[in-house]
């Protein structure tokens, strides 16, 4: 096998191609809403490089040896640039890949060749506040685990599942999990207390980019993401047996930090307010509890962090890599599907779309609805549309749909259960809107423009000073 794909690798090839979008900070920086401060500052100017902070004071104030990166997931480029692919087609390559691409089964290797257990620390010389990890908003009741991939199995097939999931670090051996109630991972914690037994668990923290999101694909359940991480990164994921865990227990060995541990049958501890992705805090509630067994790491390991409720595109194409295949299957004229930050990456969906019947857009609404609780709002549009720029989108809206046919509202339906509308248990009313032209052959008044071949003749720079064009003020901008 060619050389492990890992975390630094990707940055520092990443900064060989686009050094512009790389900042490596040397000032000392407090994880303690520092971090998050510069991060906020460059959305305002809507940027988002990667950063790797080199000096970071943990929860002790003390000066970690571990730097923290942020941003690696931060845009549709990086991305892009993860899995071999484009702006526009990331989203569609990720789904190509992992469905088309002939499947990686992970191998196993042995403790003594994983990067993960360069160092092993267990009972009393685990403290996770030595660690940098990020305390982010003003109102959070200390640091996070944000970008940590939490692992655990089904008990009968023993498939490793894995998300996303916010770990709060509630003592030096003791982090509070948040499972959404829909998610797999809470399904197989209550099948482990409906059986009154343990279960094991890990969050893995920084990895390649491409082996993250291919082992964030959403899977039928119950079924191993491992495989599909390899498939992604185009050569199998490197695993070893736990330390804590036992033998069957595997987890990445080229990740930088691996946290083993257990939550037992029915232990529950108040964990929250977060501030989340739809950029409100979450409300305080019991989650429950990992009792930490190991820490793992390499030696000259850095800490992953996901900026939480700042504006970015990983959730956006994540989503949109399983909206496209699910609505595809529906309405095979679907061209493309775009989860804009504007909607958190998650509440709404645009759908672009070769109509060719005036009932495929309500089909596509009606599947995206159904692919995933957490679209609230599809607008549907025609391929002549740009999709990733929300004017265009509404422009359609504005003048293409109607409110009394092209509308329809699917009242009390399952939504998110961080959407601050939703009511009692994520009730939520959700629906679309079709804001396509009437097919063909119906006529509808053409879009205006200029010829094509004057349009690309006749450039800006030709006309005005290049210095002066940098310099004309951008409107919408405060």
């Amino acid at each position: 096998m060619s050389h492990p794909k890992n975390m630094e690798q990707f940055i520092n090839e990443y900064e060989k191609v686009r050094p512009e979008d790389v900042i490596r900070i040397t000032k000392p920086v407090d994880a303690k809403f520092e971090i998050t401060a510069i991060a906020k500052h460059f959305e305002e100017q809507n940027k988002f490089p990667l950063i790797v902070f080199e000096q970071v004071l943990n929860a002790k104030g003390e000066i970690s040896p571990h730097p923290v990166v942020i941003n690696m997931l931060g845009d549709r480029h990086k991305l892009a640039y993860a899995i071999g692919s484009n702006y526009s087609e990331v989203a569609l390559d990720w789904s190509r890949k992992v469905e088309q691409s002939e499947p990686q089964k992970p191998v196993v290797v042995q403790h003594g060749e994983a990067a993960s257990q360069e160092v092993v620390l267990k009972g009393n010389d685990i403290d996770l506040l030595s660690l940098p990890i990020v305390h982010h908003h003003e109102m959070d009741p200390g640091p996070y685990i944000t970008a940590g991939m939490f692992t655990c199995h089904d008990p009968e097939t023993w498939s490793a599942n894995m998300a996303f999931h916010r770990g709060f670090i509630s003592g030096p051996r003791e982090i509070r999990a948040y499972l959404s109630p829909g998610s797999h991972n809470f399904w197989n914690l209550k099948t482990h207390e409906n059986l009154d037994k343990e279960m094991k668990v890990a969050f893995w923290i920084g990895h390649h980019p491409a082996h993250i999101m291919g082992a964030h694909c959403h899977m039928s359940y119950p079924k191993d993401h491992y495989t599909p991480s390899g498939t992604l990164a185009g050569q199998p994921l490197r695993l070893v047996p736990s330390q804590t865990l036992g033998d069957d227990f595997l987890v990445p060995a080229d990740a930088e930090f691996v946290i083993e541990g257990i939550m037992r049958p029915g232990d529950r501890a108040l964990e929250g307010p977060f501030g989340e992705y739809p950029r409100y805090y979450g409300p305080q509630q019991k989650s429950p509890v990992m009792e930490v067994t190991a820490v793992t790491h390499r030696k000259n390991a850095m800490w992953y962090s996901f900026m939480v409720g700042i504006n970015n595109n990983y959730s956006s194409v994540r989503v949109e890599r399983d909206m496209y295949a699910a609505i595809k299957k529906a309405v095979p004229q679907v061209e493309r599907v775009a989860m804009p930050v504007s909607g958190c990456g998650m509440f709404h969906c645009y759908v672009q779309l070769k109509k060719t019947h005036d009932g495929q857009p309500k089909q596509a609404i009606m599947a995206a609805l159904v692919a995933s609780e957490w679209v609230k709002h599809v607008i549907v549009v025609d391929e002549d549309i740009d999709i990733y720029d929300d004017r265009w989108v509404l422009w359609a809206v504005a003048t293409r749909s109607q409110w009394d046919k092209d509308i329809f509202v699917v009242p009390d339906s399952f939504g998110a259960h961080l959407d601050p509308s939703a009511g009692r248990n994520a009730m939520s009313a959700r629906g679309g809107i079709d804001a396509t032209r009437p097919a063909p052959p119906e006529r509808y008044p053409l879009r205006l423009d200029v010829p094509t071949e004057v349009k690309s003749r006749i450039q800006l720079k030709d006309f005005i000073d290049e210095e002066k064009l940098a310099k004309v003020p951008t409107i919408n901008k405060h």
